[in-house]
């Protein structure tokens, strides 16, 4: 029996790089987790045992380090793209170079009412992310998707959720009053590289949080909607949008046993299961 590679790609996970620019005044610093995978000419590694055309994956770890150290810029999809165009240009073989950057976000510290130079804080799960995707011989040639993960949002009120599908499996009851808790994932696609990638960021974050709570949510499906379509409208560089949103359940608590009422008072907060709202949008007509 003859078989064949249909695709193919290998590379180098969870990098973790940690940069310091060191300034005048004052320090700057980025937290990455960088994952690099290669999709080239590598077909005989698999087929007949031959690593003469495999790149190591060590050599891609010390690559990120190399030039990391060279980077001079702030934003995770300027080291991603300088990350891809170096890969590609360097590797003759390499066909398609795929970057992935988790940016692990962390606050300067105020001391006495003013920022401290050099020293921060962290905690909170949510994270930047942007991935770009670098390609020799296919179209589009260049992907920039950047992202925001681990994003928790809740309010405590103007949320419901009624007349949905009913059957003999149904036992969620109609309400008008909830609490709305997601932890929003998204992503979006720009349109060019030549774009403001920390303005982008800061716009799309500040847009999807201020859609989220704007008005009354009858689901979580008609927030996402909002949210998206509020990102497609304000910011022409983004051509698609993508956001996923569990909704996760804070369930009335029983207290009839103890004597007592709950007018929506306390809850139990659920993380399983969950329901998975996703959606991508764009413009219509847009060419994705």
């Amino acid at each position: 029996m003859s078989v064949q590679i249909i695709r193919q790609a290998y590379g180098k996970s969870r990098v973790r790089l940690t940069r310091v620019r060191r300034l005048i005044n004052y320090h700057e610093i980025s937290e990455f987790t960088v994952e690099i995978l290669l999709d080239g000419d590598f077909e005989t590694a698999y087929t007949h045992s031959d690593n003469s055309m495999v790149i190591p994956t060590d050599t891609v770890k010390n690559t990120v380090f190399a030039l990391g150290r060279e980077w001079e810029g702030d934003q995770c999809e300027e080291f991603a793209l300088m990350l891809a165009n170096h890969l590609i240009e360097r590797y003759p073989h390499v066909h398609t170079t795929h970057v992935r950057i988790v940016e692990h976000l962390l606050q300067r510290i105020e001391q006495d009412g003013q920022p401290h130079p050099y020293a921060f804080v962290g905690g909170s799960k949510e994270a930047r992310t942007c991935e770009v995707t670098k390609s020799r011989n296919k179209e589009p040639s260049l992907v920039i998707e950047s992202g925001i993960d681990s994003l928790f949002i809740l309010k405590t009120t103007e949320s419901g959720f009624s007349d949905f599908h009913h059957d003999e499996f149904t036992t969620l009851k109609n309400t008008e009053d909830r609490i709305f808790a997601t932890t929003l994932s998204a992503s979006w696609i720009y349109d060019s590289s030549e774009v403001d990638f920390g303005e982008g960021y800061i716009a799309c974050r500040s847009i999807l949080i201020r859609e989220s709570v704007a008005r009354f949510s009858p689901s979580v499906q008609a927030t996402l909607f909002e949210m998206a379509t509020a990102v497609l409208v304000e910011i022409p560089s983004i051509k698609s949008i993508s956001l996923r949103m569990p909704n996760q359940h804070r369930l009335l608590v029983d207290l009839s046993p103890f004597q007592l009422d709950n007018p929506n008072l306390v809850f139990v907060a659920t993380d399983e299961p969950h329901g998975t709202i996703s959606a991508t949008m764009c413009r219509e007509g847009v060419a994705l």
